[in-house]
């Protein structure tokens, strides 16, 4: 049986990338590879088994092409409107939170998109029926 151990995103600025997942998602560097041309820092929490591999080939200087497949990377949390309002107190820029419903009118999901810094798509969720 597998088991999904991390997935990786090209990053331009490291250090802007660190700071971004460090303040809205809580993750820290849990391992880091530094080579000549590039460095690989593999993050993570405590809530988490799974990674976020943050790959910065250092001589890159344009924004990375996501193309029209890259969805989104999502998290939960136990209060939406609670965490997009201390995102915003930090200075990030949060969209608003919406509301995903059944035909019946009961909640599916709540959640708002946030951005990293190469614009790389963030879904924080409420914790909610699958979403945990």
């Amino acid at each position: 049986m597998s088991k999904i151990i991390h997935s990786m995103i090209r990053v331009r600025e490291l250090d802007r990338s660190l700071k971004f997942y460090a303040d809205c998602l809580d993750l820290q560097p849990a391992h880091r590879l530094d080579f000549p041309a590039f460095s690989l820092v593999y993050l993570r929490n405590a809530e988490n088994d799974a990674e976020i591999e943050l790959t910065w080939n250092r001589d890159r200087t344009e924004p990375y092409c996501h193309g029209d497949a890259y969805g989104h990377v999502a998290v939960c949390v136990p209060d939406v409107a609670a965490e997009r309002t201390r995102l915003v107190g930090l200075g990030y820029c949060p969209l608003d939170v919406k509301e995903f419903k059944a035909d019946d009118g009961s909640l599916i999901a709540r959640y708002f998109f946030i951005q990293d810094p190469d614009g790389y798509k963030v879904e924080v969720l409420e914790r909610h029926g699958h979403y945990q």
